[in-house]
């Protein structure tokens, strides 16, 4: 008796190996077969973007750029060499960027100043000097637009104005690609 219930053991031990093996193979082929249509999916949706790519040109003040219905555009730039009391590193200046964001997307976004830098020569530096109101009101803070509202701020950095200056924006959003608004 002792040996038929040894076999029988064995036999219920084979078989729960062998299904314990085919369900590793089932997965495999599953996750092999669901990663490449991730990736083809993937190349699609590059695909269409790169056609649908507004990114590429170079933007100035004045301009709106326009990705998938997010929208943002530099109003102005002003320089101050601030005030009594704050004075900006020497060889620079304040620059104040005023910029509106306008979300015509079809759902809700959200922003945020830490999105933007600004590039002084090729040294990106944030954008979230604090200043005086008596230099820059009105502040560009993070927060959610909901489909078709807009925000209007200001960001304030500092850089020689004399060198090529330009704000930059990147989410990932926008593929994590850099947007490059020309400053001057």
């Amino acid at each position: 008796m002792l040996k038929s219930f040894g076999k029988g053991m064995f036999g219920c031990f084979g078989v729960f190996i062998g299904f314990i093996i085919l369900c590793i193979i089932g997965f495999a082929f599953l996750g092999s077969s669901s990663d490449s249509n991730t990736s083809k999916s993937a190349g699609e949706t590059n695909t269409t973007n790169s056609s649908d790519n507004t990114l590429s040109k170079e933007y100035h003040v004045g301009d709106t750029v326009s990705y998938k219905g997010y929208e943002i555009k530099v109003n102005n730039v002003n320089f101050s060499n601030g005030s009594e009391f704050e004075t900006p590193d020497t060889g620079k200046q304040y620059v104040i960027i005023n910029v509106t964001i306008t979300n015509n997307t079809g759902q809700k976004q959200s922003y945020n100043p830490y999105n933007f830098k600004l590039n002084a020569n090729g040294n990106a530096t944030d954008v979230d000097e604090i200043v005086t109101d008596s230099i820059a009101t009105d502040r560009l803070n993070s927060g959610d637009l909901d489909n078709g509202a807009s925000v209007t701020g200001n960001l304030v950095g500092q850089a020689d104005p004399n060198v090529k200056l330009k704000l930059q924006y990147e989410t990932s959003f926008w593929n994590d690609e850099t947007v490059d608004i020309l400053l001057n």
